[in-house]
């Protein structure tokens, strides 16, 4: 563990916290785990204990490093931020590095703690000594953090449409339809498994038109001869006429038409 060292009170938007250099290496910044905790409102044993369950993931002394028994003790409670009491009772007194924040954010998987993260990045792990006023500083691990969260957003969504797929209420035409954005969720884009073939619909009153006929008169005629059956048509989403909600509603497909003519004796129009 390289030297530590424990500078003034930062402020980047609305979060205060002291600026803590070394450990991890020359010029790179680190962050208390008590002071992470409190700028996303968690409790400091929560967030420990998030650290601790997933402790393989984060590497010593470039993701995390544990101050407690070391002598940094000392600058803790000289600086106000520990005072004896809660370090004897503390287990761990962890600091992070960028990256070990990182990780720690994406098991927190909340969408405002990254938005912290954010403003943390530039506005503290990213600063260095300026040669001049015009230098820019180009941050790759930001770069690739928003990669991830584009990915992980991107699993939460397929996530989604397979949890809806496996509703039992739903034909498998529709589940087969979640199924697909999911895979395009998963694969760039691109659709793994295909949509299904969809097939033009006739509503009972479009049948009825064409035999003169009311759509409810349809109906009765469909159940009586059994002409609701796979190949003939299939239960679709439709909107309620009464409601906002979706019904299921019967359709017809083309070849549902000649065996109409067949029942009533007659020609479709």
């Amino acid at each position: 563990m390289n030297e530590l060292s424990v500078g003034n009170i930062v402020c980047v938007g609305d979060m205060e916290f002291h600026s803590i250099e070394g450990g991890f290496g020359k010029d790179k910044k680190a962050m208390l785990v008590k002071e992470i905790a409190g700028i996303h409102n968690q409790p400091l044993g929560e967030i420990n204990r998030r650290i601790n369950e997933n402790r393989k993931h984060f590497t010593d002394d470039k993701d995390v490093i544990d101050l407690k028994g070391t002598e940094f003790e000392v600058a803790l409670t000289h600086n106000g931020i520990y005072t004896q009491n809660a370090v004897n009772r503390s287990t761990n007194i962890y600091i992070l590095s960028e990256r070990g924040y990182a990780k720690l954010l994406k098991i927190m998987d909340d969408d405002l703690a990254w938005e912290k993260y954010d403003q943390l990045v530039d506005g503290y792990f990213q600063m260095r000594k300026v040669v001049s006023s015009n230098e820019k500083l180009v941050s790759t691990v930001k770069a690739n953090e928003v990669a991830a969260r584009l990915k992980n957003a991107q699993a939460r969504k397929a996530s989604l449409y397979v949890k809806m797929a496996n509703n039992n209420a739903l034909s498998p035409k529709y589940k087969q339809v979640l199924l697909s954005y999911a895979t395009k969720e998963l694969n760039g884009g691109q659709a793994i498994l295909p949509l299904p073939e969809t097939k033009r619909g006739y509503s009972a009153g479009e049948i009825g038109k064409m035999f003169g006929l009311s759509a409810n008169k349809i109906g009765r005629i469909a159940n009586q001869h059994n002409l609701k059956v796979d190949g003939l048509g299939e239960l679709r989403k439709d909107k309620s006429r009464s409601s906002s909600r979706e019904v299921d509603t019967w359709v017809y497909f083309d070849e549902a038409i000649p065996m109409f003519e067949k029942v009533l004796n007659k020609k479709s129009v």
